[in-house]
């Protein structure tokens, strides 16, 4: 499968970069690239939960407790969104401007679907590639 947005040879290469760079700033980058990372799980996380909650839990409620449950979901979707988007950003400019290396992210980070497919991509690219170092 080929991902639309996810540059996965810019992502190893950073990470590369990063986690052999003699720079004393490099352990905070690389604490930066994980928690990207980490924000971009999440994300993905909170639709599935929300979409699973929805589907199963949800089910049997009615009225204001639906709308509630409803609410609920998509603020937690939101604010994991929103995360990631910030994220997405922050990983491309730490890649571009801070080590002078291709963006992680290819899309429009305007563009709220373009990041949530990334998300989705990267969870792909790293439940398919386990176990496989990324050097």
């Amino acid at each position: 499968m080929k991902a639309q947005y996810l540059d996965e040879n810019a992502l190893k290469a950073l990470i590369n970069r990063v986690s052999t760079s003699s720079d004393p700033n490099a352990r905070d980058d690389l604490e930066i690239v994980n928690k990207a990372i980490e924000s971009f799980h999440n994300y993905v996380n909170a639709v599935v939960r929300g979409e699973r909650d929805l589907l199963i839990q949800c089910s049997s409620l009615e009225g204001q407790a639906y709308r509630d449950a409803i609410s609920s979901y998509d603020e937690c979707r939101h604010v994991a969104h929103e995360t990631a988007i910030f994220n997405v950003k922050l990983l491309n400019r730490l890649a571009t401007q801070q080590y002078n290396m291709q963006p992680i992210f290819t899309g429009d980070d305007s563009q709220r679907h373009q990041v949530a497919d990334f998300c989705l991509e990267l969870d792909q690219y790293l439940f398919m590639n386990r176990r496989i170092k990324l050097s």
